[in-house]
């Protein structure tokens, strides 16, 4: 029995040591290689299975492939051509049949990566492109690779992925920006230009940087929705390390303004540690992101800083600018276009040596003289000289004395220079340009490129935010509030005579009274009497309803916290653009009633709400508003409806007040909101459950 089991094995072994060779998924069918490069041509293959490979480039050298015993792998390296339009073929012979690579080029092979903005597609809307940009997506000698999104433990060497020939519906599947890149680049080399996109949205650098080279990280670190610190680095980077290549594009660092200070040298860490793997000084072309209404105060202007810091810090690599095509209420601008464009300037100056007549980017900040009680600015990239994208004085500009206090400066262009003063700043020691969150300054170049963010001083910029919390109207028309903040290590003072906060102003440790309609000013101080160069101003806007509690019905969304719970809508204080702020109380796909008692019966003139748009983020007006009067909460009057405006395509994020004449005696009011039926024909989410956001509601 024994002899026949062996007999049987031995007779079936040579099919077990046979087998097709296998290709990892970066090599396939429409491929682009890099020019003129050693590539390491490798897959897996049966053990003692004899392999050779041929490229049509070279027809009469056949190329041993050796399958390594242990770990199933051969390897070949081979030089490619000069780039061109010809059409090559790669043929592994072995197994049980051949295996042909068919329609491979050979041109420039450029890695994207980064979160949303270098992910986003033109299939999920938001982006200005005509229909010509779609026709010119037909072209055979554009290919694009896709990495899916993978985060794991350790570095994989393989991934999931077909290489794709460009036309208008695989580039409408594809990451706008790096099609944009790669299209200048196609049009201006006139050879064949490949794109591989690995891009996860809202995830950190640190996830795209080997873990071993990470510090260690906070429990509320966003990167733990993602992973953990090399994740995606290990998905998503490391399969694509065998690979020559031209260069890295990035656009990333919206994440990090959870630690925006650090982001210069976290950026500088992972290209080190990628262009180790990769094995060349690759250049590093990044988009410096743009300006946006986050939530605490200047981290998006710090991010800022420090990737251009980081030019300075990374060798061979370029930033672009993008503060005139951003929105500040749409975390995702919409023109992808020149994002493209501009970071081919980089490519096509630097590293293909082409005559383009044009900066590499806006101006960038070289250095600043204090004198005569002003300051003189110098910039890089400006060698035709300095203008404004409006032809207006430049703007943005802000200076601080030894007290750190800033005031907005005048500033004007003088011989290629920017003269910068302040009236209110005799002695001034620090200058800031465009350094706040929403800032979108108009100064450029020759080329119309816009200034880089930057500051002349290391004073603490990135400060906690002051929070204000409603507690309730007082009998003697003032409102009782209370001011927070999440750093212990600095106190808060305040005024209410719109007089600036000082070291011998109140401190905010408990409740305090602050008249209704009347300014309240407040700043951050260190225990050494050193002031934060930031005063936030808060108001408590007059109202009948100030302090009444709502009855919600249906409740409202929990994704967005109630900076004042029941008293959202009542206590007073008007929120920004930004509905995550806590001011806003959201609603997704429904309808919505509030239920008010005034406490007594009272003359009501007016019912103002507030309603937020925003049709990028799917927040749009609701459909129309309802609002009924009653003594005695049970026998309604009144409900005439009121339609609103319906939301176009292009609508810049506002807020629109809606006014209700009532002009009458009344106890209980019950304001009825009808939302959407569903997002409009236009909208990219078309169909789906849109938001509505309500902020206050004034009654007088």
């Amino acid at each position: 029995m024994n002899r026949l089991l062996i007999l049987i094995f031995g007779l079936f072994l040579p099919l077990f040591m046979h087998a097709d060779p296998r290709l990892p998924a970066i090599f396939g069918n429409n491929m682009v290689l890099q020019q003129q490069s050693d590539i390491q041509f490798w897959g897996w293959g049966a053990p003692g299975e004899p392999l050779t490979v041929e490229c049509s480039w070279q027809p009469s050298i056949l190329l041993d492939a050796p399958v390594d015993p242990v770990s199933l792998r051969w390897l070949v390296t081979f030089k490619t051509p000069a780039a061109s339009m010809k059409r090559y073929t790669i043929t592994i012979r072995g197994g049980w049949s051949d295996m042909v690579l068919k329609n491979v080029l050979i041109g420039e092979v450029w890695i994207c990566s980064g979160q949303s903005n270098m992910e986003w597609q033109p299939s999920w809307g938001n982006l200005d492109i005509t229909e010509a940009q779609y026709a010119t997506a037909n072209d055979s000698s554009l290919r694009f690779f896709t990495v899916p999104r993978l985060s794991v433990i350790d570095p994989q060497n393989d991934c999931n992925g077909t290489w794709q020939v460009s036309a208008t519906k695989t580039m409408r599947n594809f990451s706008a920006t790096a099609y944009f890149f790669g299209r200048e680049l196609r049009d201006k080399l006139g050879i064949p230009i490949a794109l591989i996109n690995s891009t996860w949205g809202g995830t950190p650098v640190e996830s795209w940087t080997p873990e071993e080279h990470v510090a260690p990280l906070n429990v509320d670190h966003p990167i733990w929705k993602y992973g953990r610190p090399g994740s995606l680095y290990n998905g998503m980077i490391a399969p694509l390390t065998t690979l020559q290549i031209a260069g890295f594009l990035w656009y990333q660092g919206e994440t990090n303004t959870y630690n925006a200070e650090d982001y210069a040298d976290l950026l500088t860490l992972m290209v080190r540690d990628w262009r180790k793997d990769f094995g060349a000084d690759k250049p590093f072309y990044y988009v410096q992101i743009a300006p946006f209404r986050y939530v605490r105060v200047r981290e998006g202007a710090v991010v800022r800083d420090e990737q251009r810091k980081a030019l300075a810090l990374i060798p061979n690599s370029g930033m672009i600018v993008v503060s005139d095509i951003g929105n500040i209420e749409d975390i995702h601008p919409s023109n992808k276009t020149d994002v493209g464009k501009r970071l081919s300037l980089w490519a096509l100056q630097k590293q293909y040596k082409k005559p383009v007549k044009k900066a590499l980017c806006g101006p960038l900040f070289r250095d600043a003289r204090f004198e005569n009680g002003g300051v003189r600015v110098r910039f890089d990239f400006a060698e035709g000289g300095l203008k404004t994208l409006d032809g207006k004085p430049p703007t943005d500009f802000v200076v601080a004395g030894a007290d750190r206090t800033f005031h907005p400066a005048k500033a004007r262009i003088e011989n290629g220079t920017v003269w910068a003063w302040s009236d209110s700043v005799p002695k001034p020691v620090a200058l800031r340009f465009a350094f706040e969150n929403t800032s979108t300054p108009n100064l450029c170049n020759a080329d119309a490129l816009p200034a880089s963010t930057f500051r002349t001083d290391h004073w603490p910029a990135l400060l906690p935010s002051i929070n204000i919390a409603f507690q309730y109207a007082g009998p003697d028309g003032k409102a009782r509030v209370k001011l927070s903040t999440s750093d212990s290590s600095w106190i808060i003072r305040y005024r209410t005579d719109d007089v600036a906060p000082n070291a011998a102003s109140p401190v905010a440790d408990g409740i305090i009274s602050l008249p209704v309609g009347k300014n309240m000013l407040a700043r951050l101080f260190r225990t050494n009497g050193e002031a934060a160069d930031r005063i936030d101003t808060f108001r408590i806007q007059p109202s009948i309803l100030l302090g009444q509690p709502c009855i919600f019905q249906p409740q409202p969304n929990r994704k967005y916290k109630l900076a004042s719970g029941e008293l959202n809508l009542s206590d007073g204080l008007l929120g920004d653009t930004n509905f995550s702020s806590g001011r806003w109380v959201g609603f997704q796909g429904e309808d919505a009633v509030f239920m008010f008692d005034l406490g007594k019966s009272q003359h009501v003139k007016r019912v103002s709400l507030r309603f937020l748009s925003n049709s990028p983020a799917w927040v749009l007006p609701p459909y129309s508003t309802r609002v009924w009067f009653s003594e005695d909460s049970m026998n309604f009057k009144g409900g005439i409806e009121i339609q609103l405006p319906k939301a176009i395509s292009g609508d810049p994020a506002h807020i629109h007040q809606v006014d209700h004449y009532i002009n009458r005696e009344t106890r209980f009011l019950r304001i009825e909101v009808k939302g959407l039926a569903g997002l409009p024909e236009w909208h990219s989410g078309k169909g789906g459950k849109a938001w509505f956001f309500v902020d206050e509601i004034i009654v007088e």
